[in-house]
């Protein structure tokens, strides 16, 4: 059992929120009539809206112990969060809905048996788990502010360890108490409260030479102790220091494919990549994206880059469907420059004035006309969106064949090195996610956005070091610089930073509100 009788006994004497039984019914019914269930199913708007539901009450945790002048960046890093774990967590739940799906002679149950068990699934993970982990999510995003607090004091003051004082505080966290320690000590890495579920602990700040020092080690051995076990020693991290408001290492993230996983959760499900040929690599685009292509310039040797290309723009289409109207041409500079050219040659053609020069002519014509129109891209240009034409159906987004193969892949590494483009963006995938960033900033609006200008103006008043630092050089340059280089953190650094995490995190808020998304606030990671 994931948690102790004990803890889920105290959930049965009422909880202080309401969670809709009726999605999670809906939910698994979804399960039943799937006759199982795979993780792709967490995609699907019944198990989104589960997920949403599990979110708004984590929510109302976070948003009841967090002060209003703690940074955004903080509430979103832990809202964030609260999403993934909301998703991995309905992962199990129908994981076991689908395992009560048969009979003990493996038949389907009639519905009114399998519903009795999913009810009772239900209790377990919507009631009683739900109610550690809502009141664990009060506790943690507490210390997560008082961390905050904290570091910007340095080391001006120590802090103590504190129980709550009463006959219900655990012996193992009673011998905690009065522990006293500077702020850079080891131990409030491992042991700054929450130290288990239900855990009414916290550290307070006490002035300098008030209290003598504990010794270090036995303070760890303290900790070790009151942490003990595979269940107890997942609270070994710090909400403030990770901004992560539930334990890495709780049991929900553990499954056969954590990546599979994570990307359904987010609502995506790539396609099985099967081009073998360029013109087969262009017919793909064309098929699974609805978009028209061409992959001009790059050769069969790039293929793995091509289908990075096609990964990034799936999941965005997947995620953010209203992208599909905007982005109408995916492929490279060349590729749309030949397509432009041939379109602007057959209008020429058509038209008497310019037919009668020839040929020859009109393709020169077509050249000088590609150049007024500023199409091409310039040397250290790795790929641009571009929203002209979109009445010929190539609006979009291109790659600069110029860096194709190694050269790019050695460019972006030294880039990311030198903090000219975030942690974890050296990757072709990267520029293409980069680019969609400025295309869901165009579609929703988010640079004139209050919330997106409120994390803006207080993280750039920090200074061009600190948004280089804690972003990038390039994050510097202008607010559409700023959220397009955060996107590209947020899906492609594993731990993205707090940045990139509040850009993203608004975005998915923003793109929900204005089309109605089904499910959760967040609809992508």
């Amino acid at each position: 059992m994931l948690y102790d009788k004990k803890l889920l006994l105290s959930a049965e004497n009422g909880h202080p929120f309401e969670f809709d039984d009726t999605l999670f019914e809906t939910a698994a019914q979804t399960v039943y009539d799937s006759h199982g269930f795979i993780p792709d199913q967490l995609s699907n708007p019944e198990t989104r809206a589960v997920i949403g539901e599990t979110l708004r009450i984590l929510q109302t945790a976070i948003n009841s112990k967090l002060p209003t002048e703690v940074p955004d960046t903080i509430r979103y890093a832990l809202e964030n969060n609260a999403f993934i774990f909301s998703g991995f967590k309905m992962y199990h739940a129908l994981r076991e809905v689908g395992l009560s799906l048969l009979t003990d002679k493996g038949d389907i149950k009639p519905f009114n048996d399998f519903l009795t068990d999913v009810q009772k699934i239900n209790a377990k993970y919507n009631h009683n788990y739900l109610y550690a982990e809502y009141n664990h999510a009060v506790g943690a995003a507490q210390m997560a502010a008082k961390w905050h607090d904290f570091e910007q004091d340095g080391n001006k003051y120590d802090l103590q360890y504190r129980t709550a004082g009463d006959d219900k505080v655990r012996e193992e966290h009673a011998v905690l108490n009065g522990i006293t320690l500077p702020p850079d000590d080891p131990f409030w890495s491992m042991f700054l409260p929450p130290n288990g579920w239900n855990c009414r602990c916290t550290t307070v700040q006490v002035r300098k030479n008030k209290y003598p020092y504990s010794d270090p080690e036995t303070a760890m051995r303290l900790g070790e102790n009151c942490t003990g076990g595979k269940k107890g020693s997942i609270f070994r991290y710090n909400a403030g220091k990770s901004l992560q408001l539930f334990p890495p290492k709780h049991p929900y993230y553990k499954c056969p494919d954590p990546e599979q996983v994570k990307q359904a959760i987010n609502g995506y499900t790539p396609a099985e990549w099967t081009p073998k040929t360029i013109e087969e690599a262009e017919q793909f685009f064309c098929d699974k994206l609805g978009v028209k292509c061409s992959l001009t310039g790059f050769n069969k040797s790039n293929m793995n880059q091509i289908e990075s290309i096609f990964r990034s723009v799936e999941r965005h289409f997947q995620c953010f469907p209203e992208l599909k109207k905007e982005t109408l041409f995916v492929g490279t500079i060349l590729g749309r420059i030949k397509l432009l050219s041939e379109r602007k040659f057959a209008e020429l053609k058509a038209d008497p004035y310019y037919a009668k020069y020839g040929d020859e002519a009109l393709k020169k014509e077509v050249s000088r006309w590609i150049t007024r129109m500023k199409v091409r891209a310039g040397k250290n240009v790795y790929a641009y969106s571009h929203g002209a034409f979109k009445d010929w159906g190539l609006s979009g987004i291109c790659f600069n064949t110029s860096w194709k193969g190694e050269k790019i892949d050695k460019s972006l590494e030294e880039d990311v090195q030198a903090k000219g483009h975030p942690l974890g963006t050296g990757t072709l995938k990267a520029v293409f996610d980069h680019e969609l960033g400025h295309e869901i900033d165009r579609l929703i609006g988010l640079r004139t956005h209050k919330d997106f200008l409120k994390i803006y103006n207080e993280e750039m008043s920090k200074g061009k070091a600190h948004i280089t630092e804690n972003l990038s050089h390039y994050g510097h340059k202008n607010a559409a610089e700023f959220i397009a280089e955060a996107w590209s953190e947020y899906l492609n650094n594993e731990k993205p930073r707090p940045i990139a995490v509040a850009v993203g995190t608004i975005i998915k808020k923003l793109y929900a509100e204005k089309y109605q998304y089904s499910g959760s606030s967040a609809p992508s990671t």
